[in-house]
Protein backbone atom coordinates (compact mmCIF):
# COMPACT_ATOMS: atom_id res chain seq x y z
CA UNK A 1 0.00 0.00 0.00
CA UNK A 2 2.95 2.33 0.56
CA UNK A 3 3.50 2.35 -3.24
CA UNK A 4 0.12 3.89 -4.01
CA UNK A 5 1.05 7.57 -3.38
CA UNK A 6 4.12 7.25 -5.63
CA UNK A 7 2.04 5.58 -8.37
CA UNK A 8 -0.29 8.57 -8.56
CA UNK A 9 2.32 11.25 -8.05
CA UNK A 10 3.22 11.68 -11.73
CA UNK A 11 -0.40 11.82 -13.08
CA UNK A 12 -1.33 14.24 -10.31
CA UNK A 13 1.63 16.47 -11.10
CA UNK A 14 0.75 16.39 -14.81
CA UNK A 15 -2.86 17.34 -14.12
CA UNK A 16 -1.74 20.14 -11.81
CA UNK A 17 0.63 21.42 -14.51
CA UNK A 18 -2.14 21.40 -17.11
CA UNK A 19 -4.39 23.28 -14.69
CA UNK A 20 -1.73 25.95 -14.18
CA UNK A 21 -1.20 26.37 -17.91
CA UNK A 22 -4.91 26.53 -18.70
CA UNK A 23 -5.54 29.16 -16.02
CA UNK A 24 -2.46 31.23 -16.92
CA UNK A 25 -3.53 34.77 -17.87
CA UNK A 26 -3.51 35.16 -21.64
CA UNK A 27 -1.34 38.29 -21.48
CA UNK A 28 1.52 36.21 -20.02
CA UNK A 29 1.21 33.43 -22.62
CA UNK A 30 1.05 35.83 -25.56
CA UNK A 31 3.96 37.76 -24.09
CA UNK A 32 6.19 34.79 -24.92
CA UNK A 33 5.63 35.49 -28.64
CA UNK A 34 5.51 39.30 -28.66
CA UNK A 35 9.18 39.65 -29.51
CA UNK A 36 8.82 37.61 -32.70
CA UNK A 37 7.11 40.24 -34.85
CA UNK A 38 3.78 39.82 -33.04
CA UNK A 39 2.04 42.82 -31.45
CA UNK A 40 -1.16 42.43 -29.44
CA UNK A 41 -3.55 44.86 -27.76
CA UNK A 42 -6.51 44.37 -25.45
CA UNK A 43 -5.80 40.87 -24.07
CA UNK A 44 -8.43 39.26 -21.85
CA UNK A 45 -9.05 35.82 -20.34
CA UNK A 46 -6.78 32.80 -19.96
CA UNK A 47 -5.06 30.30 -22.21
CA UNK A 48 -8.23 28.20 -21.82
CA UNK A 49 -10.58 30.85 -23.16
CA UNK A 50 -9.70 34.41 -24.09
CA UNK A 51 -9.80 37.32 -26.48
CA UNK A 52 -7.44 39.75 -28.19
CA UNK A 53 -8.85 43.05 -29.42
CA UNK A 54 -6.12 43.67 -32.00
CA UNK A 55 -3.29 41.52 -33.34
CA UNK A 56 -0.63 42.58 -35.85
CA UNK A 57 1.98 40.46 -37.62
CA UNK A 58 4.11 42.61 -39.89
CA UNK A 59 1.72 44.51 -42.17
CA UNK A 60 -1.22 42.21 -41.42
CA UNK A 61 -3.70 43.43 -38.80
CA UNK A 62 -6.70 41.53 -37.48
CA UNK A 63 -9.03 41.47 -34.51
CA UNK A 64 -10.87 40.87 -32.42
CA UNK A 65 -9.74 37.25 -32.05
CA UNK A 66 -11.40 34.80 -29.64
CA UNK A 67 -10.05 31.35 -28.72
CA UNK A 68 -11.49 28.36 -26.89
CA UNK A 69 -9.58 25.23 -25.88
CA UNK A 70 -11.05 21.90 -26.99
CA UNK A 71 -10.23 19.88 -23.83
CA UNK A 72 -11.21 16.45 -25.15
CA UNK A 73 -8.36 16.66 -27.68
CA UNK A 74 -5.91 16.50 -24.76
CA UNK A 75 -6.90 12.85 -24.38
CA UNK A 76 -5.58 12.17 -27.90
CA UNK A 77 -2.22 13.86 -27.26
CA UNK A 78 -3.14 17.13 -28.97
CA UNK A 79 -3.65 20.69 -27.80
CA UNK A 80 -6.31 22.16 -30.08
CA UNK A 81 -8.13 25.48 -30.08
CA UNK A 82 -11.12 26.83 -31.95
CA UNK A 83 -10.50 30.39 -33.12
CA UNK A 84 -12.92 33.06 -34.26
CA UNK A 85 -11.29 36.05 -35.91
CA UNK A 86 -12.32 39.28 -37.60
CA UNK A 87 -10.12 41.08 -40.11
CA UNK A 88 -11.43 44.39 -41.39
CA UNK A 89 -14.95 43.70 -42.60
CA UNK A 90 -14.15 39.99 -43.10
CA UNK A 91 -13.38 37.11 -40.80
CA UNK A 92 -13.98 33.45 -40.09
CA UNK A 93 -13.17 30.49 -37.86
CA UNK A 94 -10.62 27.70 -37.77
CA UNK A 95 -9.09 24.97 -35.64
CA UNK A 96 -5.40 25.20 -34.74
CA UNK A 97 -3.39 22.70 -32.76
CA UNK A 98 -0.18 20.90 -32.00
CA UNK A 99 0.32 17.15 -31.99
CA UNK A 100 2.14 14.96 -29.50
CA UNK A 101 5.42 15.21 -31.41
CA UNK A 102 5.32 18.97 -31.92
CA UNK A 103 3.81 19.28 -35.42
CA UNK A 104 1.50 22.29 -35.81
CA UNK A 105 -1.65 22.21 -37.90
CA UNK A 106 -4.67 24.18 -39.05
CA UNK A 107 -7.89 22.52 -40.20
CA UNK A 108 -11.50 23.29 -41.07
CA UNK A 109 -10.58 26.93 -41.72
CA UNK A 110 -13.18 29.13 -43.39
CA UNK A 111 -12.28 32.75 -43.87
CA UNK A 112 -13.62 35.65 -45.93
CA UNK A 113 -11.79 38.88 -46.70
CA UNK A 114 -12.94 41.70 -49.00
CA UNK A 115 -10.50 42.12 -51.87
CA UNK A 116 -10.20 45.82 -51.01
CA UNK A 117 -8.95 44.92 -47.50
CA UNK A 118 -6.39 42.48 -48.91
CA UNK A 119 -5.15 45.11 -51.38
CA UNK A 120 -4.55 47.48 -48.46
CA UNK A 121 -2.73 44.76 -46.51
CA UNK A 122 -0.47 44.12 -49.53
CA UNK A 123 -0.06 47.85 -50.15
CA UNK A 124 -1.19 47.61 -53.77
CA UNK A 125 -1.11 51.22 -54.93
CA UNK A 126 -1.60 50.84 -58.69
CA UNK A 127 -4.83 48.84 -58.60
CA UNK A 128 -8.10 48.83 -56.65
CA UNK A 129 -9.84 45.48 -56.24
CA UNK A 130 -13.44 44.45 -55.63
CA UNK A 131 -15.19 41.24 -54.62
CA UNK A 132 -14.32 38.85 -51.77
CA UNK A 133 -11.62 36.27 -51.21
CA UNK A 134 -13.11 33.15 -49.61
CA UNK A 135 -10.67 30.58 -48.20
CA UNK A 136 -11.66 27.03 -47.29
CA UNK A 137 -8.67 25.12 -45.90
CA UNK A 138 -9.37 21.51 -45.01
CA UNK A 139 -5.91 20.88 -43.56
CA UNK A 140 -2.56 22.61 -43.30
CA UNK A 141 0.31 20.99 -41.36
CA UNK A 142 3.60 22.67 -40.49
CA UNK A 143 6.80 20.79 -39.72
CA UNK A 144 10.35 22.13 -39.47
CA UNK A 145 9.18 25.70 -40.32
CA UNK A 146 7.59 24.65 -43.60
CA UNK A 147 4.28 23.31 -44.82
CA UNK A 148 4.18 19.51 -44.69
CA UNK A 149 0.55 18.99 -45.81
CA UNK A 150 -1.95 21.23 -47.54
CA UNK A 151 -5.44 20.79 -48.94
CA UNK A 152 -7.96 23.53 -49.62
CA UNK A 153 -8.95 26.30 -51.98
CA UNK A 154 -9.30 30.06 -52.28
CA UNK A 155 -12.00 31.63 -54.47
CA UNK A 156 -12.04 35.25 -55.56
CA UNK A 157 -15.80 35.74 -55.78
CA UNK A 158 -17.22 38.46 -58.05
CA UNK A 159 -13.66 39.46 -58.88
CA UNK A 160 -13.34 43.07 -60.00
CA UNK A 161 -10.50 45.38 -60.95
CA UNK A 162 -11.84 48.85 -60.14
CA UNK A 163 -8.82 50.94 -61.14
CA UNK A 164 -7.36 52.07 -63.47
CA UNK A 165 -10.60 50.95 -65.19
CA UNK A 166 -13.49 48.75 -64.04
CA UNK A 167 -13.11 45.18 -65.31
CA UNK A 168 -15.33 42.24 -64.31
CA UNK A 169 -13.42 38.92 -64.05
CA UNK A 170 -16.11 36.60 -62.64
CA UNK A 171 -15.22 33.95 -60.03
CA UNK A 172 -11.59 32.80 -60.01
CA UNK A 173 -10.34 29.79 -58.07
CA UNK A 174 -7.02 28.45 -56.75
CA UNK A 175 -6.95 24.85 -55.46
CA UNK A 176 -4.16 24.39 -52.91
CA UNK A 177 -1.93 21.33 -52.47
CA UNK A 178 1.75 20.28 -52.29
CA UNK A 179 3.97 19.07 -55.09
CA UNK A 180 7.58 18.02 -54.52
CA UNK A 181 7.69 20.05 -51.32
CA UNK A 182 6.34 23.19 -52.95
CA UNK A 183 3.02 24.91 -52.39
CA UNK A 184 0.96 24.43 -55.54
CA UNK A 185 -1.97 26.63 -56.46
CA UNK A 186 -3.88 25.27 -59.46
CA UNK A 187 -5.69 28.17 -61.12
CA UNK A 188 -9.07 27.99 -62.85
CA UNK A 189 -12.25 29.98 -63.38
CA UNK A 190 -15.92 29.20 -62.76
CA UNK A 191 -17.25 30.03 -66.20
CA UNK A 192 -17.17 33.84 -66.01
CA UNK A 193 -15.92 36.38 -68.54
CA UNK A 194 -12.26 35.46 -67.97
CA UNK A 195 -11.00 31.97 -68.85
CA UNK A 196 -8.09 31.14 -66.55
CA UNK A 197 -5.74 28.16 -66.26
CA UNK A 198 -2.27 27.74 -64.83
CA UNK A 199 -0.18 27.22 -61.71
CA UNK A 200 1.22 29.25 -58.85
CA UNK A 201 4.24 27.70 -57.08
CA UNK A 202 5.96 28.76 -53.84
CA UNK A 203 9.14 27.01 -52.71
CA UNK A 204 10.65 26.64 -49.27
CA UNK A 205 12.98 29.55 -50.07
CA UNK A 206 9.79 31.70 -50.36
CA UNK A 207 10.36 32.30 -54.05
CA UNK A 208 7.21 32.16 -56.18
CA UNK A 209 6.43 31.58 -59.83
CA UNK A 210 3.16 32.23 -61.64
CA UNK A 211 2.61 30.59 -65.02
CA UNK A 212 -0.93 31.04 -66.33
CA UNK A 213 -2.98 31.60 -69.46
CA UNK A 214 -6.00 33.91 -69.73
CA UNK A 215 -8.59 34.52 -72.41
CA UNK A 216 -11.67 36.73 -72.67
CA UNK A 217 -14.93 34.90 -73.29
CA UNK A 218 -17.76 36.26 -75.43
CA UNK A 219 -19.44 37.67 -72.29
CA UNK A 220 -16.37 39.75 -71.36
CA UNK A 221 -16.48 43.54 -71.09
CA UNK A 222 -14.69 45.49 -73.85
CA UNK A 223 -12.24 46.79 -71.22
CA UNK A 224 -11.08 43.23 -70.52
CA UNK A 225 -10.64 42.45 -74.21
CA UNK A 226 -8.61 45.63 -74.67
CA UNK A 227 -6.40 44.96 -71.63
CA UNK A 228 -5.31 41.37 -72.36
CA UNK A 229 -3.09 42.14 -75.40
CA UNK A 230 -0.82 44.11 -73.05
CA UNK A 231 0.27 40.76 -71.59
CA UNK A 232 1.92 39.67 -74.82
CA UNK A 233 1.16 37.65 -77.93
CA UNK A 234 -1.64 35.02 -77.70
CA UNK A 235 -1.08 31.34 -78.38
CA UNK A 236 -2.90 29.25 -81.00
CA UNK A 237 -5.97 29.02 -78.73
CA UNK A 238 -6.11 32.79 -78.26
CA UNK A 239 -4.83 32.62 -74.65
CA UNK A 240 -2.52 35.32 -73.32
CA UNK A 241 0.46 34.56 -71.03
CA UNK A 242 0.41 35.73 -67.43
CA UNK A 243 3.82 35.14 -65.85
CA UNK A 244 5.36 36.53 -62.67
CA UNK A 245 8.18 35.52 -60.35
CA UNK A 246 9.82 36.89 -57.25
CA UNK A 247 10.16 36.40 -53.50
CA UNK A 248 7.58 36.68 -50.76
Amino acid sequence: MRGMPLRWALPAAALFGIFLIMTLPARHALGWFAGDGLAVQGIEGTTWHGRVQRLAVGQSVMGPLVWQLRPLKLLTGRVEYQLFVQSGSGGGELLVGRGLFGSDYVKDAQFTMPAADLARQLQLRLAALGGDFVADIERLAIDDDWIAALQGQVVWQAALILQPSRVNLGNLQMALSLRDGQILGTLSDQGGPLALSGEFLVGRDRRYQLDARVKARDTADPQLRDALPMLGAPDAQGRYPLQLSGAL
